[in-house]
């Protein structure tokens, strides 16, 4: 369940109440994020839709993905993301202020500004690369899904966990130990596994025929 950042403005004075909301996250900030990460989920999508065309002996083909239902799903993720972000931030913020509240009693706006800038800097620097992980990993799983979903004759085939070993989490070195699994088992059990989990799988899939790469599904 989201944190609900709204429950801790109850507990503010009216001058925190004031910097949480000159600094919270709305509806434009949501959106711009939905945007962005929208980009990056794109991006990542075709990449790893040419990479596996690559993979099967199709290097000729290039994926494009610019309209339709799979791009709405895209979208939909990201919009989910923009909201949950949103929301963690406020949260986050809401924290913080209290944080400093607690330490310095007689802090005041200038005093709340100048030390959640430092904050938003440092929450900044571990936040988004674990944003640009998460994103890229769910759009490339994803693909490959959608990959074997249109490609059936090119579904069968392994798998094998990339990432760092021994991992932080039981369930990713659970997987890492089993080392090759079937295509089919890697797709009913896709990564990430968890908050901040950088594993991945990579799927080795029989070669195309010639037609094959002519008439293959990349994202129309």
């Amino acid at each position: 369940m989201p944190p609900k950042w709204q429950a801790l403005i109850d507990s503010m004075t009216n001058v925190q109440r004031l910097v949480h909301l000159a600094m919270r996250y709305d509806m434009v900030q949501e959106e711009a994020i939905r945007a962005e990460i929208l980009k990056a989920r794109k991006r990542e999508y075709e990449a790893t839709l040419t990479e596996m065309a690559a993979d099967v002996g199709c290097d000729s083909r290039r994926a494009m993905l610019s309209q339709g239902d799979l791009l709405t799903e895209l979208n939909e993720a990201s919009k989910a993301d923009g909201q949950s972000m949103a929301n963690t931030y406020n949260y986050d913020l809401g924290v913080a202020i209290i944080a400093i509240s607690t330490e310095t009693p007689t802090a005041n706006r200038n005093t709340y500004a100048k030390r959640l800038q430092t904050w938003e800097g440092n929450r900044a620097k571990w936040k988004n690369p674990q944003v640009a992980l998460s994103t890229s990993l769910s759009a490339r799983t994803q693909a490959q899904r959608d990959f074997a979903r249109f490609n059936p004759g090119l579904a069968d085939g392994e798998a094998v966990l990339i990432g760092p070993d021994p991992a932080a989490e039981p369930i990713c070195q659970g997987w890492l130990n089993r080392g090759k699994v079937p295509a089919e088992v890697a797709r009913r059990n896709p990564s990430p596994f968890h908050l901040g989990c950088p594993h991945f799988w990579e799927f080795a899939l029989p070669k195309a025929e010639v037609g094959d790469c002519r008439d293959m599904w990349l994202g129309g």
